[in-house]
């Protein structure tokens, strides 16, 4: 079941000198896959996500998920769309520091109206799963960066949403932080089945992905597939990349 499609997809900002971030995007993601998006900085790939996570609108083309256009829906039919059917994880983490990290984990919960014993269950299963349930009652600037993205994570998925989008979810970690994060994520989804698309930089987090679409200058550019060695799907990463081209900051963060 296609969870994600995007048809001849394009994105022009208005200005003086009219910019096209994004042209003629066809990408399809299917249930259960975890697909990542790369490219150099300003190729159109944060773009594309905001426009899948209904932030954005494209110029041109549809977007649909799970089969409907939130485009068409009335404006609080798609807050309430986007706030059931996505998940989000961001680079900064996005948490309130008034609240505790399980109330942050429970947001969307609470959103939603649900029953206290059934949030009270939903936080405890998914902060066992993350290895944070020792932190539940600290407030979020008493816990590291590592931990801070898996409360984002926790948060994202504890609505069982149809498809989490990540927007440089290791960008603020350090390696370690960034391996646990990226396992934690290929756990997710393989456990779950819930869908993924993430936008990196770091061919590393890259390479915990199921497949990399390669976005330069606002067009698809290339797509490669993980198959069964992570190594060999890394080093074609890098392969690739360099193909690309692009500023030097754009894989200042490979660590391996």
């Amino acid at each position: 079941m296609e969870i994600l499609k995007t048809q001849n997809v394009s994105k022009v900002y208005d200005g003086k000198v009219a910019h096209k971030a994004l042209e003629d995007i066809d990408l399809v993601i299917e249930e259960g896959e975890f697909v990542g998006i790369m490219g150099p900085s300003g190729s159109g790939k944060s773009t594309l996500l905001n426009m899948v996570a209904t932030i954005d609108q494209p110029t041109s083309g549809s977007i649909l998920i799970s089969g409907k256009n939130p485009l068409e829906m009335k404006h609080n039919e798609m807050a309430e769309f986007r706030r059931r059917e996505l998940g989000f994880v961001f680079q900064d983490f996005n948490l309130l520091s008034t609240l505790t990290v399980e109330e942050n984990i429970v947001l969307p919960l609470t959103l939603e109206g649900t029953k206290v014993k059934e949030m009270e269950k939903r936080v405890a299963a998914v902060a066992e799963k993350l290895g944070i349930l020792e932190i539940l009652k600290n407030r979020t600037y008493e816990i590291s960066g590592g931990q801070a993205q898996r409360t984002a994570i926790a948060r994202a998925i504890i609505h069982q949403p149809k498809m989490v989008l990540a927007d440089e979810p290791t960008g603020n970690l350090d390696s370690k932080a960034s391996r646990t994060v990226m396992e934690m994520l290929e756990q997710i989804n393989r456990d779950d089945r819930t869908t993924m698309m993430m936008v990196t930089h770091d061919p590393i987090a890259a390479s915990h992905t199921q497949r990399v679409v390669f976005i330069k200058d606002g067009k698809l550019y290339n797509e490669i597939q993980r198959g069964d060695n992570r190594q060999a799907f890394f080093q074609k990463i890098i392969d690739v990349l360099s193909l690309l081209g692009g500023d030097t900051s754009d894989l200042s963060s490979i660590r391996v």
